[in-house]
């Protein structure tokens, strides 16, 4: 095994232990997220260059500030977190803060998932809120 599969291994170990331990159990909310799909387009953009912002590493295709604001919102309608809660508001760009290092890792499961395993056209993409569902800890949804 090379350390990629451990890596997702582990990662997606955590996150269903987390589902268990928060235990908070509800049904998905009726409207469908805005800006969620956003973050979902950019990571899996075939145009891997940034023309804006700084330190953009698993963002691809940022070309202008509205653009990286709707990711940006994206992150925080799917969390329901607020700026601070991965960037050091003083420098947008600083790796100081682990959540922003958890969100790239989440970053790139997300993009894995949805070019390994969600192959075909018409499928829905896997976004952030697909498991957050506007909660910073991901959430276990019951469907019927």
């Amino acid at each position: 095994m090379n350390k990629t599969a451990i890596f997702y291994g582990v990662l997606i170990t955590i996150i269903v232990l987390a589902l268990i331990i928060s235990s908070d159990v509800y049904s998905p909310p009726d409207t469908k997220p805005v800006y969620a799909g956003f973050v979902t387009e950019q990571i899996l953009s075939p145009d891997t260059a940034n023309t804006y912002g700084e330190n953009l590493k698993v963002l691809h295709g940022i070309h202008s500030r509205a653009q990286l604001l709707d990711v940006m919102r994206g992150f925080t309608e799917a969390l329901g977190v607020q700026c601070t809660f991965c960037h050091n508001i003083n420098d947008f760009a600083s790796d100081e803060k682990p959540t922003k290092q958890m969100a790239r890792m989440m970053i790139k499961m997300v993009a894995n998932i949805d070019t390994r395993y969600i192959d075909q056209p018409n499928w829905e993409k896997v976004t952030c809120y697909t498991c957050h569902r506007g909660s910073s800890i991901p959430k276990l949804v019951l469907t019927k």
